[in-house]
């Protein structure tokens, strides 16, 4: 009892032995696998907190995915130019990060493209590239100022012809929301995973953060490595995550219409899920030089790690304070 006492009063993490087992479920989300696992709650009372975290994440997919009833996304798109609607107060803080990145990007990405993605076949396959004109009009209704948000009484209001696309955002917005839940149920230390979206919470298995390995990225022989997230979120963006219409990348530059090019993988951090997921789409699609440039606007700053290439070679690492993530 005593060394344990000691160990607490120093600050030292207890002995392992004194731990609970650590607790890990898993289901599936937006057509991904998501898992919590939490390593401070007796087993019971872990489970219960986990499964509370997984229907919530189920929530936040049904609000964002067009599933939902009213309150929910397929509402919203349903009654543009129809004046202010009342939204779940969920997806109204959504459509309120993402609009934000949206001016932060001055329209490279934001909530307003779905008749871009629909054009390029995000969600289901086209058979032909989009026509100029088609691209040029979905383009206009995609800007910023064509969703308007009222906090106080709890609406938004899409402008005649305009639709909300979510892609970059609602998978991390549903990692913060179940670790909201897994706070609020007295999980402390704990990791949440969907899709290429991570948040820890604690000092993970050895005190020292949640150990992920960033992902392997065409061309690079070596692998790129592991960091610790603790307190923190981890999103990465690649060509590959869902290749659109003629193996287009899946993240779409809203100012010109087209798909982004030139960076293969980008890895952020941030301690918002929802953040990190933003950053990594809006800066795939800004690149290094622009997104470098818009970064140092951010407070508190994020880190940021590019790779660039062709994914033919060993790519380009470019990086924005990656030297601040803890990589052991």
């Amino acid at each position: 009892m005593l060394p344990l006492l000691l160990a607490l009063l120093l600050g030292a993490p207890p002995p392992a032995a004194s731990l609970p087992a650590p607790v890990r479920l898993a289901a599936m989300a937006f057509g991904k696998p998501v898992q919590i696992e939490v390593r401070d709650l007796p087993a019971e009372a872990a489970r219960e907190v986990i499964q509370k975290a997984l229907a919530e994440v189920a929530e936040i997919e049904r609000l964002t995915s067009g599933g939902g009833p009213d309150g929910g996304l397929t509402a919203l798109n349903a009654a543009a130019g129809k004046g202010p609607q009342p939204v779940d107060p969920r997806l109204l803080s959504l459509l309120a990060v993402a609009r934000d990145f949206c001016f932060w990007s001055e329209g490279a990405h934001g909530p307003m493209g779905r008749d871009l993605y629909s054009l390029w076949g995000l969600r289901t396959p086209v058979p032909d590239p989009p026509a100029p004109e088609r691209l040029e009009t979905a383009v206009s209704v995609a800007a910023c100022d064509r969703l308007t948000l009222d906090p106080v009484k709890g609406t938004a209001a899409l402008a005649e012809g305009s639709g909300v696309e979510l892609w970059g955002f609602a998978e991390g917005y549903a990692v913060d929301r179940a670790a909201e839940v897994l706070r609020q149920g007295g999980a402390a230390n704990s990791l949440i995973l969907l899709g290429s979206v991570q948040r820890g919470a604690g000092g993970g298995p050895d005190g020292k953060g949640w150990p992920v390995l960033l992902p392997q990225v065409p061309g690079q022989e070596d692998l790129t490595g592991r960091i610790y997230l603790r307190d923190q979120s981890l999103s990465v963006a690649a060509q590959s995550d869902h290749p659109l219409q003629g193996g287009n990348a899946p993240y779409v530059n809203q100012r010109t219409g087209r798909p982004a090019q030139g960076v293969l993988v980008i890895a952020a951090v941030t301690e918002l899920a929802v953040d990190a997921q933003g950053l990594a789409a809006a800066l795939i699609i800004a690149g290094p030089r622009e997104g470098q440039l818009r970064l140092g606007s951010l407070r508190p700053r994020p880190s940021v790690l590019w790779f660039m290439g062709s994914g033919t070679g060993a790519p380009l690492l470019v990086d924005y304070r990656w030297s601040a993530v803890n990589r052991r």
